[in-house]
């Protein structure tokens, strides 16, 4: 099951959307037994056709250098980040806050960076534009199965920022694989489960609501103690206070977001 828009579905061809609504259906008992692979053939096209339509949006070879190494990031959350940015070609971690990981890339999905997020079947489209993610640049891949590793790998050869869900299953040997890859292609990993290795490890040790009356009311906003650890420029471990939902990336009408879809479309 993934998630593209539909300027991707002429990228993928009628071929592979047929490929990839088939996985989805019951099987005919009668029906003549597929071909053995073409589970991860399928994906594996999925996750190519992603890369070639951001490679031909971006209109650049994948990586960056020079002043484009550092990936922006609110200035609320640049305090979290040893170079006040997200540095390309590393891995990071966010533990413990879906909202606090949308809200660390929402900046830079603002500016033109696609983000692909594997493994997160239950993540809110409306929360991640509430946010401020750019949804026209957001590939999901939510259930990669058994082949979580090979998406992932096939995303990071072009797609500027790949999240790595809950739901991904992979082994410490794929993780290591994984992060020399971002570090070769020069794209950023960010996980939401433990990595070891992790250039910067953002963990949310507790979190207060308030709202109105005094928190009695709607739940409207929600403070976090981050505590930020690492390797190299995060070595030396800071806690610092976030309130989220950012100010400036607030959505003043909710319900103006579900009435303008992004033209996504759900395939499978």
């Amino acid at each position: 099951m993934t998630l593209v828009d539909d300027a991707l579905l002429e990228v993928l061809g009628s071929s592979a959307v047929t490929a990839a609504r088939a996985a989805t259906e019951v099987p005919d008992p009668l029906a003549p037994a597929r071909p053995a692979g073409s589970t991860h053939a399928e994906r594996a096209l999925l996750a190519r056709s992603v890369l070639r339509r951001a490679e031909l949006s971006a209109r650049r070879a994948p990586g960056a250098t020079g002043e484009e190494k550092l990936l922006p990031v609110p200035e609320e959350l640049s305090g979290l980040l040893p170079f006040g940015g997200l540095q390309r070609g590393t891995a990071v971690v966010v533990d413990g806050s879906t909202s606090l990981l949308l809200a660390l890339l929402s900046e830079a999905s603002r500016t033109g960076a696609w983000t692909a997020m594997v493994g997160f079947p239950r993540l809110g489209v409306l929360a991640a534009a509430e946010a401020g993610i750019d949804l026209g640049r957001v590939a999901l891949v939510p259930s990669p199965g058994p082949d979580a590793a090979a998406a992932v790998a096939a995303l990071l050869d072009g797609i500027d920022v790949v999240v790595v869900g809950p739901q991904a299953a992979l082994t410490d040997a794929d993780r290591r694989r994984l992060t020399s890859r971002a570090r070769e292609r020069g794209n950023l990993l960010v996980a939401a489960q433990p990595w070891a290795g992790a250039h910067v490890v953002l963990t949310v040790r507790a979190g207060t609501w308030s709202g109105m009356d005094q928190g009695a009311g709607y739940l409207r906003r929600r403070r976090l103690t981050v505590e930020r650890s690492g390797r190299a420029g995060a070595a030396r471990s800071i806690e610092r206070q976030v309130e989220l939902p950012l100010r400036a990336h607030a959505v003043k009408n909710p319900r103006q977001v579900e009435k303008t879809p992004p033209g996504l479309r759900l395939v499978g």
